[in-house]
């Protein structure tokens, strides 16, 4: 009994800093807060996590380990690396939209105001990333993309994708524009940029 209250009480202060965080931001996020809203004392946070750093750390990382586990289900058992890219660009898009606390988490803090992000939890965070990369490399190595950097046209792809989401989530899509039309034109077109400057190539 007093191991599921200890698990209890964890998610709970996972669930109300995830919000805190989002609505308050990272320097005024604190642990005081987290303790009133939940109605416990602050010291037992430190109970669960060492200090700010290493909660918003664990904020992150949840959040990253969920995506990257719907882009590996994603991308498995697709031999084209097109068709892999496509299931990749939806499943951000997918996970963005039925998640928008967690994924937002994910970008909410910038590298300078926290303690630097833990090696072993990079690591982890970089599997999405990695998916991606081994994608391009693939489409390069059958012939079907020309990409000379697929590092490089990684970080592309998520940035444009990212940059479709945040326009999405934070509402400053013009009202005139269907959602659901502009996030499907936006996926089109990124994948048509390889397609694309693979038949300029050719």
């Amino acid at each position: 009994m007093a191991e599921e209250t200890k698990i209890s009480l964890r998610q709970k202060i996972v669930d109300t800093s995830r919000s805190l965080l989002l609505e308050d931001g990272y320097r005024n996020f604190s642990l005081r807060r987290v303790a009133r809203e939940i109605g416990v004392s602050a010291t037992s946070i430190y109970l669960h996590f060492e200090g700010k750093d290493h909660l918003v750390h664990t904020l992150i990382d949840e959040s990253i380990q969920k995506l990257n586990a719907e882009l590996a289900k994603a991308a498995s058992g697709k031999e084209d690396p097109i068709e892999r890219l496509g299931a990749l660009a939806w499943a951000y898009v997918d996970f963005a939209l039925s998640h928008s606390r967690e994924y937002q988490i994910i970008y909410v803090v910038s590298s300078d105001e926290m303690t630097r992000y833990p090696k072993e939890k990079f690591r982890k965070a970089r599997k999405g990333y990695e998916i991606l990369t081994k994608t391009i490399e693939e489409g390069v190595e059958k012939g079907v993309m020309v990409e000379p950097d697929p590092r490089t046209a990684s970080y592309t792809f998520w940035a444009q994708l990212h940059g479709v989401m945040s326009v999405v989530l934070t509402k400053r899509l013009d009202t005139r524009i269907d959602r659901t039309k502009f996030i499907e034109q936006a996926i089109q077109h990124i994948i048509e940029g390889f397609h694309v400057r693979t038949v300029v190539q050719k």
